[in-house]
């Protein structure tokens, strides 16, 4: 498949939102992931599918292959991840964004796609006046979604493999912080 044939949106519907989260597990299980973290086939998290959860979502035609998810929020509590964060002696200006939950399927992986959704989103976080970007990763991603993040501007603010995270395992915590405009 090539980049070129995807289509990336912004995707609000129920049914969009229930098969991106089967897209999570297909892709998850494709890292060596066991299916018995994903009993149910597909992988939630609470209230995602209401504000302040923003998703994306790539197809080919109608398929689903990618999907990637932003939030913002006043308060580190409420950020997803943000308990990990919490541990650390990094100062995190609100508003906070995360950055979280993307996956791309192994037929369109090495097509650029994880920028992609990192460009849409990070996008989407400064025009919505966040100031402190986190973001999460596990070695089950690949250490090319490490290098990406950091040319992004992230830095790493915990050790690697500090905390075990549902469902990818150890994580390293990473931030982008930007200054107020003007």
């Amino acid at each position: 498949m090539i980049n070129d044939e995807l289509r990336i949106a912004e995707v609000t519907d129920p049914d969009t939102i229930r098969r991106i989260q089967r897209l999570r597990a297909e892709c998850w299980m494709t890292t060596g992931l066991p299916a018995t973290v994903f009993p149910d086939g597909q992988w939630c998290d609470p209230g995602e599918e209401q504000p302040p959860f923003r998703h994306w979502a790539a197809f080919a035609g109608a398929r689903l292959v990618a999907a990637g998810r932003l939030s913002i929020h006043e308060r580190l509590a409420e950020a997803p991840g943000g308990h990990l964060f919490a541990q650390l002696p990094v100062e995190l200006t609100p508003p906070i964004a995360s950055l979280n939950r993307l996956v791309v399927h192994p037929d369109v992986r090495r097509q650029g796609l994880s920028r992609r959704f990192d460009d849409i989103r990070l996008a989407a976080a400064r025009a919505a006046g966040a100031r402190t970007v986190l973001a999460y990763w596990s070695r089950v991603t690949g250490l090319a979604r490490y290098r990406g993040l950091e040319a992004l501007g992230f830095r790493r603010v915990s050790g690697f493999d500090f905390f075990n995270e549902p469902p990818t395992g150890l994580v390293t915590a990473m931030v982008l912080s930007w200054l107020p405009p003007g």
